[in-house]
């Protein structure tokens, strides 16, 4: 009988653990966390982090971009000290450009490739047209 109560309360346990729903088990959604991370104020992380086509660019050094809003549908965005309108726009919206987490389309219409950490922000984009026509990468700490 002692055998057959201990099994009883195994498969008892075994059924309640299994049962058991951790509420903060739940599957995120990539472009979420994606976007959590962006959410925030980003500065340019040295003098040499602002780069045209692979030649510095210092005007940038105190630029700062602010995301906001950010979620899978997208967010809004505003810079600081940013020297030209047509790198960094005063503000803006942004999307996730087909779902990808590591490409951003901008409001007006330039597409960022980005890596982001909790700490770091990499931006590497193309604009065309005009004199600040080029590859532009721009390095930034969350602040």
């Amino acid at each position: 009988m002692n055998k057959t109560y201990n099994f009883f309360l195994f498969i008892l346990l075994i059924s309640i653990s299994c049962n058991s729903v951790d509420p903060e088990s739940e599957i995120q959604d990539p472009l979420d966390i994606q976007a959590d991370l962006l959410n925030g104020t980003w500065i340019l992380k040295d003098e040499s982090s602002a780069v045209k086509d692979g030649n510095i660019i210092t005007d940038f050094k105190d630029i700062s971009v602010t995301f906001s809003g950010a979620t899978k549908d997208g967010g809004n965005y505003a810079t600081t000290n940013s020297i030209d309108a047509n790198v960094w726009p005063n503000n803006g919206s942004w999307q996730f450009q087909n779902n990808d987490k590591s490409k951003l389309l901008r409001s007006d219409n330039v597409v960022l490739s980005i890596s982001v950490t909790q700490t770091t922000l990499r931006t590497s984009f193309t604009i065309v047209g005009g004199l600040k026509e080029g590859n532009w990468v721009f390095d930034f700490i969350k602040q």
